[in-house]
C-alpha cells in the first residue's frame, strides 16, 4: 500500500501538466522518455480515476532494490513541504506496471501499460487541494545509495 501511496504522489502531480517534468540527474541509468496521463485538469476528489502510462529507457544497471523518496512542496509565499516520504521498494514490486520485464531490468526501451487508478480520499484542507506544486521523486539502488532515476515538475492543481 506504501508503495501505491508514493506512486500516487508522483502521477498527481505530473498528471496536471505532464508536460512540465524533467528527468533532474542526466547520468542516472534510468530515464524517463514519455508520460502520458489524463484526464487534464486532474482534480484531487475521492473516487477520480487518472488514467496513466508512459515510457522510459535503461542504460546501465538498475538493481533490484530501491529506495524512493517523495518530495512534495506547495508555493504560498514562499515553498513550504507537505510531505516527504521515504519506502523501500523492490524490482517485482515495479513489474506490475512494466508487465513483461525481468528483475533485473536489462539495458533498453520499457512501456508503461496505460492503468486506470481511482484516487483515494485525500485527507487534506481544501486550501492544499490547489495551488502550485514542486514535486521531486528520487529513486536509489538500497544497496549503494547509487542514483537509479529521479523526476521532477513544477504543476498547478485545479
Amino acid at each position: 500500500m506504501a508503495f501505491i501511496q508514493i506512486f500516487l504522489l508522483v502521477i498527481l502531480a505530473f498528471a496536471v501538466d505532464a508536460h512540465r517534468w524533467n528527468n533532474c540527474d542526466n547520468t542516472s541509468p534510468v530515464r524517463f522518455e514519455e508520460i502520458r496521463l489524463s484526464p487534464d485538469p486532474l482534480r484531487l476528489n475521492k473516487g477520480a480515476g487518472v488514467t496513466f502510462g508512459g515510457k522510459f529507457k535503461v542504460n546501465g544497471d538498475a538493481g533490484t532494490q530501491y529506495t524512493i523518496r517523495v518530495t512534495l512542496k506547495k508555493k504560498v509565499w514562499f515553498w513550504v513541504t507537505v510531505k516527504d516520504r521515504t519506502r523501500d521498494i523492490g524490482c517485482d514490486r515495479m513489474k506490475v506496471y512494466i508487465g513483461e520485464a525481468h528483475c533485473p531490468l536489462k539495458n533498453g526501451e520499457y512501456t508503461v501499460k496505460e492503468r486506470n487508478q481511482i484516487l483515494p480520499d485525500v485527507k487534506l484542507p481544501s486550501f492544499l487541494k490547489r495551488g502550485n506544486y514542486f514535486i521531486r521523486a528520487d529513486l536509489r539502488n538500497k544497496e549503494n545509495n547509487k542514483r537509479i532515476a529521479c523526476l521532477e515538475a513544477y504543476v498547478k492543481i485545479a
